[in-house]
């Protein structure tokens, strides 16, 4: 099952960067647990490199393949964020 912030974020993916991270940040400040606002905050950082592996491809991602990729990266930078804790 998608992250919801992945299901908000695969339909407008095709926005410029800082646009899609001024929406991420909202998420920030609107999180209440420290460690998921950490999370959101790595993730927020490598949205660049999400949107040039996107455009490096010969053909678009569906939505599906966004959702699973950005849920992905979450799964990733929870665990960067933990690790930055300890």
């Amino acid at each position: 099952m998608p992250h919801p912030l992945a299901t908000h974020l695969a339909p407008i993916i095709d926005m410029e960067v800082p646009q899609l991270q001024s929406i991420v940040a909202r998420w920030v400040v609107n999180e209440s647990d420290e460690l998921e606002r950490a999370r959101y905050r790595v993730f927020g950082a490598g949205l660049r490199g999400l949107k040039e592996r996107i455009l490096k491809r010969p053909a678009p991602p569906s939505e599906e393949e966004v959702e699973i990729a950005i849920t992905a990266m979450l799964a990733l930078a929870g665990r960067r964020a933990r690790d930055l804790r300890a």
